[in-house]
């Protein structure tokens, strides 16, 4: 169904109905023009006071008049014939008086002026006599206003019957809150109709409401209906259901592209209204929910926890699971339960009361047949068939989908639900582990970021592997899926996973790193190549096995170049080709965490293992020490800078390192760096390129994250370690001066001022980890272990903190992706 305004009918509701039931239409199609654009927002008009007419009796005229019969001689000639009713039959009207000349004169005039929608004199004296009747209580006022809104339904009618104060009339009859159900129906018909400018009419057979209009709106008429606060009095009626098929057309009209009446009637209650009547099902499978979700719509934006009910979320999302909705329909109350879920709120709410399967069924359910009920079970197991739909369905209900995954992935960040589905044993969590080894892109996407999500501490991350082997299913994956979002998605749960040491080389053993491999490409879009090496990182740190992994040849065949490549190789080769900052800082940090880990306690308990892999560490990668180099020259942040001078002090403690650490110093800005460090001359450090290559936005992890700068304390402590480890690795390289490649060590120990640091014995032991920082989040590098319940929202930032992931923001993927 198209946005269009609508031109309300006739109506006549039956006398027992209770709900809002079909009824019969009794009016002809109007005719159809152009449409046109809104005009601007009318102000209202007064009636114009109406001059004295003469005195003379109407008598002979009404009786002329009388035998056209209504409808047949025009609006005003059937008001006449109404008025002579009123006059005869119920002494309602006084056409006698001395205004009768006047009434009726305009009355006989109108009809046939050819400027007869620019004269109002005839409009303001039916008024007259419609005020006439409302005070004498006559039952003729009904057929008088159904002629009237009738008229209506011609566009050219609706500014004259607002200027002459039909429109004012007509809303007080319905503040009056006194007139019958019939009386109502005509008059807000008339006011819903003159809320709609000239425009061609579209036909839109809809029981009591039969036509919509491609139309503009009359600004005009709609000021006047919120003037005075006119429209609390149509939401009102909302109370009614006999009335309901009239009235949401009515706020429709008046609602639709004018923000002034959409947000009075937010603060009169009409969203709480409207969730009521869904709940209640009192316009299921009927045209006019359409409208129902249309107005949801106009408060999707501003919409607050006040104006809504508690349970608005489950209202809406069950309504959205009926199978007789039309595609627009269902997208309208998506997208209503979705803009509640945007509020915490709702979100704890829906959790509390374990709603978060409906929307989960709503994702299923364009897997099913045609009307099946999304209430059904699913097998973990079952195939499911997209049903078959057009293009532009079918890419309305993407977008739905997309919004259904992001609105969850808020909700399933929450601390309240990790608390609540941790132990793994609801339904809910079966369900998304059956779609990790379906077929299905979107549920596996879906599933992806809320187990994700609730693998955020150690118990759940144990039970993930020990108990469901989870990895097996998001290795699958990694290794035949092609979609962008599934597999950042699948990277970052497993990031997650192996967090826990004790699933570190079961990922190992499984061969995630071999998996992984296929995205440490430069061809690889940035954000997957991130996401790589950040889960590399990951399951290497600690884990000497799986750090011989990562040394390991690409291919067994001695005689192949392969064979003298290994993982790291891949890496280190993406370091120098990517132009992502965030990519290069990750492949500097897996580097030192290869370091950290090979000069451990645990390497020292295999020294034989140990010395094998640093060998394979220093001789197949000549250029391992330019990633350490960049992290040491980079100003933009201190503790990436700090880890730096570390892992070069860990590699300068063996002759290979050493010599590495040494052709690395030969470069200017390394050698500056280092000599600024030990000196504390800070404007021999680097500074920033004119012109710096800027970090994807949509990374999943960057530097930015910490950008903040430092307290002042906090800065002196760390200028203090970073020192300190840049003696260490001049000592270290002293150690090793034998080869004539270690010149430039010499060069800085005898430059003035370092013998007072000479002074001082410094051996292995000054190696030390960085302090954990007030306002910095905790390093694994530098830190104690991490706590095993994170506060919510801990994200992993940008290469740093080994906090776990968390998908508020996808994952930051592009959704085209």
């Amino acid at each position: 169904m198209n946005d269009a305004n609508l031109i309300i009918e006739d109506a006549v509701p039956s006398p027992d109905m209770h709900s809002a039931a079909p009824l019969q239409t009794s009016s002809p199609h109007p005719s159809t023009s152009p449409p046109t654009h809104p005009s601007s927002l009318g102000t209202p008009i007064a009636s114009t006071p109406e001059p004295e007419p003469d005195s003379q009796s109407l008598q002979s005229a009404f009786d002329s008049l009388s035998l056209a019969g209504p409808g047949e001689g025009g609006m005003f000639r059937s008001l006449a014939v109404i008025f002579r009713s009123a006059q005869e039959q119920e002494g309602s009207v006084n056409l006698t008086s001395g205004g009768a000349d006047f009434v009726w004169a305009a009355l006989q005039r109108a009809d046939t002026s050819r400027q007869r929608l620019q004269d109002t004199s005839a409009l303001r004296a039916a008024k007259d006599v419609l005020e006439q009747m409302l005070w004498n209580q006559s039952h003729l006022l009904v057929e008088a206003a159904k002629i009237l809104a009738d008229s209506s339904r011609d566009a050219a009618w609706r500014d004259p019957l607002g200027d002459a104060g039909i429109v004012n009339f007509f809303l007080s009859v319905i503040a009056s809150g006194t007139a019958s159900d019939q009386l109502m129906i005509h008059a807000l018909r008339l006011v819903g109709n003159t809320c709609g400018d000239n425009g061609e009419l579209s036909h839109f057979k809809a029981a009591e409401v039969d036509k919509c209009s491609q139309m503009c709106m009359t600004d005009a008429n709609r000021q006047r209906v919120i003037s005075d606060n006119n429209l609390r009095f149509i939401v009102k009626q909302l109370e009614n259901p006999r009335l309901l098929s009239i009235v949401i057309p009515v706020l429709y009209n008046v609602c639709s592209d004018f923000e002034p009446a959409q947000r009075l009637a937010l603060s009169d209650g009409v969203y709480l209204r409207l969730i009521e009547i869904l709940e209640n099902g009192l316009l299921a499978s009927t045209p006019t929910l359409s409208y129902l979700c249309r107005l949801l719509d106009f408060f999707e934006d501003s919409l607050n926890a006040d104006d809504s009910s508690e349970n608005a979320v489950e209202v809406l999302f069950r309504a959205a699971s009926s199978p007789d909705l039309d595609v627009d329909d269902r997208v309208s109350l998506v997208d209503a339960a979705i803009a509640h879920l945007k509020l915490e709120d709702y979100q704890r709410h829906m959790v509390a009361f374990d709603l978060v399967d409906l929307p989960l069924s709503l994702l299923v359910q364009w897997y099913l047949p045609p009307r099946a009920s999304s209430s059904r079970q699913i097998s973990s197991a079952e195939v499911l068939t997209p049903s078959i739909r057009d293009a532009g369905e079918e890419e309305q209900l993407s977008l739905m989908r997309s919004n259904i995954i992001q609105i969850l992935s808020d909700v399933s960040a929450m601390p309240e639900f990790a608390a609540r589905y941790a132990s793994m044993e609801l339904p809910l969590v079966e369900t998304l582990l059956g779609w990790l080894a379906g077929p299905h892109t979107q549920l596996q996407l879906c599933s992806c970021i809320m187990l994700g999500n609730l693998a955020r501490s150690d118990s759940t991350c144990r039970v993930m592997i020990s108990k469901f082997s989870v990895q097996e299913s998001l290795l699958d994956i990694l290794k035949i899926s092609s979609d962008t979002q599934v597999l950042h998605s699948v990277l970052g749960f497993l990031r997650n996973l192996g967090l826990l040491p004790v699933n570190k080389r079961i990922l190992g053993k499984a061969g995630t790193i071999e998996i992984v491999s296929r995205f440490i490409n430069i061809e690889a879009i940035p954000q997957l190549a991130h996401a790589a090496v950040s889960l590399v990182r990951q399951v290497i740190n600690g884990s000497m096995n799986n750090i011989s992994d990562l040394l390991s040849s690409l291919s067994l065949d001695e005689e192949s170049p392969a064979h003298s490549k290994t993982y790291l190789s891949l890496m280190l080769s993406l370091f120098d080709k990517s132009d992502d900052v965030a990519v290069k800082v990750e492949v500097s940090r897996v580097i030192a965490a290869v370091l950290r880990c090979l000069h451990s306690s645990q390497a020292l308990a295999n020294p034989r293992l140990r010395d094998q892999l640093l060998h394979r560490l220093f001789s197949l990668h000549l250029n391992l020490c330019q990633p350490l180099s960049m992290m040491v020259t980079q100003p933009r942040w201190p503790i990436i800078r700090s880890e730096g001078w570390f892992a070069m002090a860990l590699a300068s403690r063996t002759a290979e390192g050493s010599i590495s650490i040494d052709t690395a110093l030969q470069q200017v800005e390394v050698f500056g760096a280092l000599d600024a460090t030990i000196h504390g001359d800070s404007t021999l450090i680097a500074a920033p390129s004119s012109d710096p290559v800027a970090i994807t936005s949509n990374a999943a992890e960057s530097p930015e994250s910490i950008e903040s700068k430092p307290s002042v304390e906090d800065e002196a402590e760390m200028r203090a370690k970073d020192r300190e480890n840049a003696m260490v690795l001049v000592n270290e390289l002293l150690k090793n001066r034998e080869h004539d490649q270690l010149a430039h060590a010499t060069a800085i120990v005898h430059r003035p001022r370092t013998t007072k640091y000479l002074a001082h014995p410094v051996h292995a032991g000054s190696v030390r980890r960085m302090p954990v920082l007030a306002r910095k989040p905790p390093m694994e590098d530098f830190s104690p272990p991490r706590p095993t319940s994170p506060p919510r929202n801990d994200r992993v930032v940008h290469g740093l903190p080994d906090t776990r992931i968390t998908y508020d923001e996808m994952a930051g993927m592009d959704r085209n992706g």
